[in-house]
């Protein structure tokens, strides 16, 4: 558990896309995270078994994801994936998202 955190302060993990995740506050239920991106990223199509709402903190990215038209979005715009749904995102400028997950992601704990 994690009760407090400074994303400043949080080393972060490099994941296979480029994108730097810092695991921010959780529990085992709850889980919150930042990733920033570059310019011109797209994550790879994937799905999990964990609800996931996002926020764009800043820049301007696609959300694709099964069974929806894809988004265009920019800061202050937010997104919900329900579990078990392929998606993914491609940035159009560098981007900093931040992501609920419940339950929390135990696989970005180890």
């Amino acid at each position: 558990m994690q009760i407090t955190a400074d994303a400043s302060q949080i080393a972060p993990y490099t994941t296979p896309d480029g994108a730097l995740r810092r695991v921010l506050s959780h529990s085992d239920n709850i889980m919150l995270v930042q990733f920033t991106f570059d310019a011109g990223v797209t994550s790879w199509k994937h799905s999990h078994p964990h609800e996931q709402i996002g926020y764009v903190v800043s820049g301007e990215i696609d959300l694709m994801m099964d069974g929806q038209p894809d988004a265009r979005l920019g800061p202050g715009c937010s997104y919900y994936v329900p579990p078990d749904v392929l998606h993914h995102i491609h940035t159009h400028t560098p981007a900093v998202l931040v992501d609920c997950f419940t339950p929390a992601r135990a696989d970005f704990l180890e």
